[in-house]
């Protein structure tokens, strides 16, 4: 497996995490009535910077085959 293949792999199930303890806590909050707001915020916080890292990884891997395309 390619090493970027294995790091959006690893981004993407960050990101499925990071959405699975939203959920979870979302849930928390309405059943108990608690304030999770900054802890739901921090997880919301990575979950952006996960899918952002996703789509650079992304954005450079198609750069990278373009300029392969032009001869490097």
């Amino acid at each position: 497996m390619k090493t970027t293949d294995a790091y959006r792999q690893r981004l993407l199930t960050e990101l499925i995490e990071h959405s699975a303890q939203i959920d979870a806590l979302v849930i928390k909050s309405r059943q108990a009535g608690t304030n999770v707001n900054k802890e739901l915020e921090a997880l919301r916080t990575q979950q952006q910077i996960t899918t952002n890292k996703l789509h650079d990884l992304e954005d450079s891997n198609s750069s990278a085959w373009e300029n392969i395309g032009d001869g490097g």
